[in-house]
């Protein structure tokens, strides 16, 4: 019986390190990742320099949406 569990352990233990393999080998979706990953970077960096310019323009347009919910009554 002791035989028959520790064969069934080590064949898990194989099938196991197999599949981690096949997935550390397997490339197909990691070209779209980086892609997705470099473009949301890009975004914050440019989000980072122009916050001065971003925050006088929201500032204003939030100004023009507060005035004229103010004329509605």
């Amino acid at each position: 019986m002791r035989r028959l569990i520790n064969n069934k352990l080590i064949g898990a233990k194989i099938k196991m390190n197999n599949a981690v393999k096949a997935f550390k080998e397997d490339n197909r979706g990691v070209s779209g990742i980086v892609a997705a990953v470099i473009l949301v970077l890009i975004a914050v960096l440019l989000a980072a320099l122009f916050w001065g310019k971003l925050q006088e323009w929201f500032n204003s347009t939030w100004g023009n949406v507060t005035e004229t919910t103010n004329e509605i009554k």
